[in-house]
């Protein structure tokens, strides 16, 4: 009869989890593909190189073709795969080894994590942030830009013993984030509205804030509702928790504020004619406009509330953007809030 083997006792300890080789803590925001601006159409990457574009192992963290006016790879980075930019160690993690390792991005806020593939150096350290995420990996974590994540790598490298001296790899720069150290906030959803035209090469010089008077769901389906007698829309759409909806793009002129759509970025606010921004509404709104005010080289002095804006001829007026930013009704308010708040 076959000796039976021991038993493990019942207290006996699991092998330890093994300990990270890599771990950061702090601020995030967001990078990669055809919509980010803040790094130039020629940049590349420092962990891939155009041949990876054909190997299957890293195709798919690609788009299939570069965005037009494009031929660098962090412009050509497919926005909802998760991916990372982060100032790794390189005594520890060679780049070798980078290329096919994973990390795991925490959410210490909400618990939630996921895991990302790392794909470039950065980053810059003017921007006082630690990591960078893609768009969609951010918005399935429930992140905006500065909020604080954890990136840890726990898996050891392979190969002979990391160098003592840690070592930019090859196709690294100082660092991504410096054109505007203002990132753009995650835009949740991108829900094209058909009611737009050119700017007819029109510069984009001010930002016009609107109240939606209305639900989130109503006002995208307005949006999204061609001809009628009221076709409008605006590019963008801020709901009550601070989400962030895009339906046009800032290339195109938006239908918001009749006789100044040419030259402006209007933002819509999810609420009633009486109510104030929400505490995360707010938040999600002044980084917008920060964002575009440094995008476009925007004066503060240049945020309007729609019915103050100039140019806008409606007759009659609007009471837009009604209570969002105070009591009063006047640009004064809107410029106050600006000013605490940018």
């Amino acid at each position: 009869m076959p000796k039976r083997k021991p038993r493990a006792p019942r207290n006996a300890k699991k092998p330890a989890a093994a300990a990270p080789i890599f771990q950061v803590e702090g601020k995030m925001s967001t990078f990669g593909g055809p919509d980010d601006h803040g790094v130039s159409p020629t940049e590349g990457l420092a962990l891939f190189e155009p041949p990876d574009l054909q190997d299957p192992k890293y195709a798919s963290l690609f788009l299939p073709a570069p965005p037009p006016g494009t031929s660098g790879l962090a412009r050509r980075l497919n926005p909802e795969k998760y991916y990372l930019a982060c100032r790794w160690d390189y005594s520890q993690t060679p780049r070798k080894f980078l290329r096919d390792a994973v990390a795991v991005v925490f959410n210490p806020e909400n618990k939630r994590s996921a895991n990302a593939r790392p794909a470039d150096w950065g980053p810059n350290v003017d921007t006082k942030r630690v990591t960078d995420l893609s768009p969609g990996m951010a918005a399935v974590l429930g992140l905006n830009t500065d909020d604080v994540v954890r990136v840890s790598i726990s898996a050891s490298a392979p190969g002979p013993p990391p160098p003592k001296i840690a070592r930019v790899p090859k196709g690294a720069r100082p660092g991504h984030g410096t054109r505007n150290r203002h990132a753009k906030p995650v835009i949740k959803k991108f829900v094209e509205s058909p009611n737009h035209s050119s700017r007819n090469g029109a510069p984009i010089t001010m930002v016009v804030l609107h109240c939606t008077e209305a639900s989130l769901d109503s006002t995208l389906t307005h949006f999204q509702t061609a001809g009628g007698t009221n076709p409008v829309s605006a590019h963008y759409v801020i709901d009550r928790n601070g989400d962030i909806y895009q339906t046009v793009r800032e290339s195109d002129s938006a239908w918001h504020c009749m006789g100044a759509n040419k030259g402006s970025v209007g933002i819509e606010h999810v609420a009633l004619e009486t109510q104030a921004l929400d505490r995360p509404q707010a938040k999600a709104s002044a980084a917008l406009i920060r964002w575009l005010l440094e995008q476009y080289e925007i004066p503060r002095s240049n945020v309007f509330g729609h019915d103050f804006t100039p140019g806008y001829n409606r007759p009659g007026g609007t009471s837009c953007p009604d209570k969002l930013f105070g009591p009063g009704h006047s640009q004064a308010t809107v410029a106050a809030w600006v000013e605490a708040n940018m």
